[in-house]
């Protein structure tokens, strides 16, 4: 079956997935982008964002989506050098890299996985689990009919 989205067309998931695959390709124990099915999960990552920048990344994305994998994964190694180089071409390939990679990687490592997939998550496989310290939240909570205020003294799991 195939992912639909309400923010995305076929080409545009399509073009995603070309440029997770090229920075995620799998090895060893962790799976590919696209064999861990994240891309299911890409409105949720891509909604937030402001107008015109949703309509930058999908036109991007439709272009990529109609190209050959070898230009798509030729495309990102370029971007890849952008904060490297100088004047506006590197200006523009770190516009690209800091679009794509961002986007690809917050799903790729969000924990979360399509629907098909039975494997580890990649966050599994590495053994990075986060913890957040809420006992400091519960106790004030548990003493108050108003709830807990404030922050979230300390987390605790982030390496």
């Amino acid at each position: 079956m195939k992912h639909t989205s309400k923010l995305l067309s076929s080409t545009q998931i399509r073009g995603l997935t070309k440029v997770g695959d090229a920075y995620f390709p799998g090895d060893g124990e962790l799976p590919s982008f696209s064999r861990c099915g994240c891309v299911e999960h890409a409105d949720a990552a891509i909604e937030l964002l402001p107008a015109d920048d949703l309509a930058s990344l999908k036109t991007l994305l439709g272009a990529i989506g109609i190209m050959p994998g070898f230009v798509a994964t030729s495309l990102v190694r370029l971007a890849e050098h952008g904060p490297r180089m100088n004047g506006p071409l590197g200006v523009g390939l770190r516009f690209l890299r800091l679009g794509l990679k961002g986007v690809v990687t917050s799903l790729y490592y969000s924990g979360e996985v399509g629907h098909n997939y039975k494997g580890p998550t990649p966050l599994e496989v590495l053994g990075y689990h986060v913890k957040v310290y809420t006992a400091d939240v519960d106790e004030r909570d548990a003493k108050s009919t108003q709830g807990p205020s404030g922050s979230i003294a300390a987390c605790r799991g982030l390496k």
